[in-house]
């Protein structure tokens, strides 16, 4: 029992000194930190610890009832060698925790359960960012040495044989000690700031990963504030409708299909989307980066030559919530993306619509299609055929995640021919790795340059490589007719005070096609989700649009919005404030300008609370009712408005339903 004990102070131990080491790392301004939030996090951050302390110990006292089975000699040795791994778990969770905390600012969560399920790309990643030959040793060694250091009064523990009497005393003070940690756990939560890092500090690690193993996603009402579905419905159809639209459903019907009228002339281009990883304003000359020179000559020039649209926001802060906005327009809702549940297939997505026009939709992945389940995903919202590393046809400079992004253009030129040879338009959305920890790239073109940290250097590179694959575009019979997209996946490294912290979250996009499209500049506030209505707005199309977004060149200069997940909480915002969702907890409101200006909190504005409340429950809902998917027979739904008239409301033998 005092070995138990003993453990449980030891892990208690190590992760207040985890806490105070994370304090550290805090990217909030010294401050901007109340210290009686600081001393709330402490306290509150120990009452969990030893929580989880007591589970520690308990699992201890556990192994050591089992002392009856240890008589052989490997018996003997047993114990030592599973209290060595058991420290080495402890230490090297804690330094992973710092590591972590680094680049995600936050406790472990569904992300770092999520990067577990693929070692090769994870593994591969720490070896190429971290000098993993140094740390492991590193781990080890304190692990041994304090497992040698308490080999003797293991082996008293292992030794000692209680008296039954003291043996029931103890499983019965282990199961109330269980009971009461688990209850701790479950009852100790809440915020202690309104600064999420400070609220984040108060967690503990451990209990937050097994959180996210036992979280359901599928849950919405009960845990998130709701309202009247009818009313919830009438406020989601008001924030996409616009003056070229006409809801083709009855008004009480969960769905926000309607035509979009753009003439009947639409220019079936090419189109090429390039997913750019990572890559946030703050690296864009032509927007929030103040590095001189710039990082990005290659995007500052096509923003001048393109439609530039300069206010967009993320979905997340992951890829699959990037490609779940670009590729199916929907909004987010909370926990994971709908990329990695099974019910996205089937999705409306800009494959299965653009198919309806004649086009061809393929992908080409410079990693691998397996990881976070992106291969499933592309098939199942209508790609075909789906291209990643393993299909790239030369020699490729490769990190963890896979090739080189002027690698990956090389072979997407070369796909691109072949495809035009088949005289009908085609999709192509690629997804680059580049701008990702390791941060290597090959340096025929780009050196690295010791001025720039180490995100700056592949940021530049990736700037480079997109712009000569450009140029190399150019001198193809197709180009003329093609449009090419950039648009970043998510920003760099989110972190912050607020909840879900936008000022880390906006991204480029531009639309470039010299022969068809002017440039312009649009300034208005944009979500991730308003690339394909307003791309389709660009080129002409009239269609039925079934998406949660919005054609930004028809939006009033103060009437964009955004929606944004991170981890469990959604923002929904407007010019000047935004309203958060939060599970089990009251919902927050800041004060929220474009750009890299941190929010600030204020009271949550009613009627953004309300709009925010609206579209994440319409699109929760619909999602999980299988109201966001394709008929059976992979149509299109169509709507043929009266001829040579304006698009008006429709009679309802006039909508092909799914």
């Amino acid at each position: 029992m005092k070995f138990a004990a003993l453990m449980g102070c030891a892990s208690l131990i190590a992760f207040t000194l985890l806490r105070l080491v994370l304090t550290t790392l805090l990217a909030t301004p010294v401050a901007e930190r109340p210290l009686a939030d600081i001393a709330a996090a402490f306290g509150l951050g120990a009452l969990r610890d030893m929580a989880v302390a007591a589970l520690f110990g308990l699992s201890f006292l556990a192994f050591l009832n089992m002392r009856a089975r240890w008589k052989s000699r490997f018996g003997r040795a047993l114990p030592l060698t599973l209290l060595t791994l058991a420290l080495f778990l402890i230490v090297f969770s804690a330094v992973a925790e710092v590591f972590f905390w680094n680049e995600f600012d936050s406790r472990l969560n569904g992300i770092a359960l999520y990067y577990l399920m693929f070692p090769r790309e994870v593994i591969g990643n720490l070896q190429e960012s971290f000098n993993v030959a140094l740390y492991m040793p590193m781990v080890a060694a304190a692990a041994i040495g304090i497992a040698l250091a308490l080999r003797m009064r293991l082996r008293r523990a292992v030794d000692a044989v209680p008296a039954k009497r003291l043996r029931l005393r103890e499983y019965a003070g282990a199961a109330a000690l269980a009971i009461a940690s688990v209850f701790t756990l479950h009852t100790a939560s809440g915020d202690v700031s309104a600064n999420r890092e400070i609220n984040q500090l108060a967690e503990n690690g451990w209990s937050t990963f097994v959180a996210a193993g036992l979280s359901n996603d599928q849950e919405y009402d009960g845990i998130y504030p709701t309202m009247n579905e009818k009313e919830a419905i009438e406020i989601a159809r008001s924030l996409v409708a616009q003056d070229n639209t006409t809801f083709i459903d009855q008004t009480d019907a969960r769905s926000l299909r309607r035509w979009v009228e753009n003439g009947q002339n639409p220019k079936k281009l090419n189109i090429v989307i390039v997913t750019n990883e990572s890559f946030g304003s703050k690296f864009v000359g032509a927007l929030d980066s103040s590095k001189r020179p710039s990082l990005t000559p290659a995007l500052d020039k096509l923003s001048g030559e393109g439609l530039f649209l300069t206010n967009i926001y993320a979905s997340g802060d992951r890829t699959v919530r990037g490609l779940e906005a670009t590729e199916t327009a929907f909004a987010p809702i909370p926990g994971i993306s709908t990329a990695r549940r099974p019910e996205s297939e089937g999705m409306y997505s800009l494959p299965f619509l653009l198919k309806s026009f004649g086009y061809r939709a393929a992908v080409l992945y410079g990693g691998r299609a397996v990881f976070d389940n992106m291969g499933n995903y592309w098939k199942g919202i209508g790609f075909d055929p789906v291209w990643d590393q393993a299909d790239i046809r030369h020699e490729s400079f490769t990190t963890a995640w896979g090739v080189s992004d002027e690698d990956l253009y090389t072979e997407a030129l070369s796909r691109m021919d072949e495809m035009s040879a088949e005289q009908k338009p085609f999709l192509l959305t690629m997804m680059t790795v580049s701008n990702h920890r390791p941060y290597r790239f090959p340096q025929t073109h780009v050196k690295w340059s010791d001025d720039l940290k180490a995100r700056e250097n592949s940021a530049h590179y990736a700037d480079w490589a997109y712009g000569d694959f450009i140029e190399r575009a150019r001198k193809h019979a197709w180009f003329d007719d093609t449009v090419f997209v950039f648009v970043a996946d998510h920003s760099e490294k989110i972190n912050g005070a607020a909840q879900v912290p936008l000022q880390d979250m906006r991204i480029p996009v531009i639309i470039y096609a010299p022969r068809h499209i002017a440039p312009k500049r649009i300034d208005t506030l944009g979500a991730q989700i308003d690339l394909i209505p307003t791309l389709l707005g660009e080129l002409g199309f009239s269609y039925v649009n079934p998406f949660f977004g919005k054609d930004l060149r028809r939006i009033p200069p103060d009437g964009g919005w955004i929606s944004a997940a991170h981890n469990f909480s959604i923002a929904f915002g407007r010019p000047g404030h935004v309203a958060v969702l939060e599970p089990d907890a009251p919902s927050k409101g800041y004060s929220f300008e474009a750009g890299l200006t941190p929010l600030v909190p204020e009271t949550a504005n009613a009627e953004t609370l309300k709009q925010a409340i609206a579209l994440t429950q319409t699109a929760h809902h619909m999602f999980y009712a299988h109201q966001y998917h394709m008929a059976q027979n992979d149509e299109w739904p169509a709507y043929i408005p009266n001829q040579n008239t304006p698009a008006q409301k429709p009679a309802l033998d006039q909508i092909t339903r799914p």
